[in-house]
């Protein structure tokens, strides 16, 4: 223990670190520590430990004089610490060696997907604009033909990508100056729209609720204080391409 009123320079029986490090404790204190050192023959002993996976939190927690290498320690505790993480796991039983490969390889495919998903994201952004350039609000009128109250909205959409565009679609969400979401829905559009073109489409329509609060920030809200976000999930070409978040035909 280090006196917090010496200078640690100065004391004259400092301990040695240079072979060993202490780790965080796994599972409220269970499996500590990790070492520079080859595996001693009790840590081999532990990562051969054949559990059932539906027990692996007992198993881990009992194990509280097993030293680890620290990599290890964490991936374990991810494991663990994950709900449902039994059903994940491919097999009843399993090795907490093979538990540890097959949480490594899992977060190395996690890792990829983000990265693929961020990419797509980004090419979506690219490729289409949506704004909102008119809001009104239309009373009932039953001599219209109009028989409940509805919130207009007319979009823009401009094709920024190099072909034209068939078919779309993605959330649109309408955020206060604040940044909070007032009211959010699913667009979907299917039409023509040639590179370049900006393409207006009136009509768009939301059945008024008085009692929903969203509708009513929604209806009040002048549209010069509101921010528009479009977050695009599919974008198919008139030459039968596509980009999409979920689909795996997506074009570079």
């Amino acid at each position: 223990m280090i006196d917090g009123n010496r200078d640690m320079a100065s004391a004259p029986h400092a301990p040695r670190w240079t072979t060993a490090v202490v780790c965080a404790g796994l599972v409220g204190g269970a499996l500590l520590g990790c070492r520079a050192r080859p595996p001693r023959p009790r840590e081999d002993a532990f990562l051969d430990t054949r559990a059932p996976v539906a027990r692996l939190d007992s198993v881990v927690e009992a194990a509280d004089t097993v030293r680890l290498r620290l990599a290890d320690a964490r991936t374990l505790l991810g494991v663990v610490s994950e709900a449902g993480f039994a059903a994940r796991l491919p097999r009843d039983t399993m090795t907490i060696a093979e538990i540890l490969a097959w949480a490594r390889a899992d977060r190395a495919r996690k890792d990829s997907a983000g990265a693929a998903t961020t990419a797509v994201e980004r090419h979506l952004d690219s490729l289409l604009a949506v704004t909102v350039v008119n809001k009104s609000y239309l009373p009932k009128d039953p001599e219209a033909e109009r028989y409940a109250d509805y919130i207009s909205l007319t979009f823009a959409y401009l094709n920024k990508a190099p072909k034209a565009i068939r078919a779309f679609e993605g959330d649109v969400a309408f955020l206060d100056v604040f940044g909070d979401t007032i009211y959010s829905a699913h667009l979907k559009v299917d039409g023509p729209i040639s590179p370049g073109q900006t393409r207006r489409e009136p009509g768009r329509i939301i059945k008024y609720n008085p009692l929903r609060v969203a509708h009513q920030r929604l209806r009040n809200t002048a549209l010069s204080k509101l921010k528009v976000v479009w977050q695009p999930s599919a974008v198919i070409f008139a030459d039968g391409t596509r980009v999409s978040l979920t689909d795996d035909r997506d074009v570079p």
